[in-house]
This record gives structure tokens, sequence and C-alpha cells, in this order.
């Protein structure tokens, strides 16, 4: 009747091992940057109130603002990135666990649905990223080439023929 059929042992061996340990890992390890986050950026704050007006001060203030901000933004994007995470497989593995111990009532079509939803995470990471991450965008659009069919990779077997170097968000890139 239903593919989706496993034993009660089974389907909470299967989903503790791939979804709520890495899951339960991952908040752990979210929750550690959080915390260090907030500590750098009250020691900067401590650090900027007592500091002086001098060059070289203003300089290093500088560099741990900028240092600071990196780190928060790498710590939003994984918590972004997690949380997509999240959200897309959690039905899947809730409905692992839950379905054999509710004599397998769950319909067919939620099953399959539950399933796609944890697919499409995969199709979503890519996107995440170039929204979320600079480098990765302009990598991004640069492998796509924009739409610009000049400015495709030339295949391999081809003769190499010299592309016009496209400039993204100011930046000029040779495609090679």
């Amino acid at each position: 009747m239903c593919v989706f059929m496993v034993n009660k042992p089974y389907a909470l061996t299967c989903s503790v091992v791939a979804f709520y340990i890495p899951l339960g890992l991952m908040v752990l390890a979210y929750q550690r940057i959080y915390v260090t986050a907030r500590e750098h950026a009250r020691q900067i704050n401590m650090l900027q109130r007592a500091g002086g007006a001098s060059a070289s001060s203003d300089s290093a203030a500088h560099q741990r603002n900028h240092r600071m901000r990196t780190e928060t933004k790498a710590a939003k994007t994984l918590g972004i990135i997690m949380g997509c995470f999240c959200l897309c497989w959690a039905p899947f593995f809730i409905t692992n666990v839950v379905d054999p111990f509710i004599d397998y009532a769950v319909p067919e079509k939620l099953w399959a649905a539950c399933l796609w939803l944890g697919y499409i995470n995969s199709m979503l990471n890519p996107f995440l990223y170039a929204f979320l991450n600079k480098s990765f965008r302009r990598a991004f659009l640069i492998i796509l080439c924009c739409g610009n069919q000049r400015s495709r990779r030339q295949s391999l077997l081809v003769p190499s023929v010299p592309c016009p170097a496209p400039t993204i968000n100011g930046s000029t890139h040779v495609l090679r």
C-alpha cells in the first residue's frame, strides 16, 4: 500500500541519526556562535568607550568593527541556512517518526509532499547563498553568465576565443 511504511525502531533510529542529532549539534554550534558574537560586540563597545581619539586606535576600532560586522553577517547567514534546513526537513522527519505510532495513517500524498519539501531545501541552498553572500553571488552570476551569450564559457573541444570580461557590481571578472 504505502511505500513509506517502516517499523518503529527503524523510523526512530533513522530519524534520530539522520536529523535530530545533527539538528541538535547545529543548534548548539549556532548558539555558541551567537554567544561569541554578542561577547565580541560587548568587548568592542567597551573598547570604543574607553579608547582615545588617536589615529591608531581609530584604525584598530575600525578593524574590530569590520570584523564584528563580518562575524555577525556570517552568524545570520548560518542561522538562515539552518532555519531553512529545519523548516524543509522537519515535516518529513516528524512524519517519519509519528506515522508508525498512528498505524501508518498518514496519507501517501502528504508523505510525498513532506519528502519533496526536504528535496526543495537542496534547490534553495544555492539561491540562499547567492542572496546572502556577495562573493558567492558574483561567482553564481559569472557561472550563469547573466544570459549573455558572448560571455558563456567555451567548450574544451572548441578552440579558445577570448571572452569579454563581464563587469558585476563594479568588479571585472575574466572568464577562462
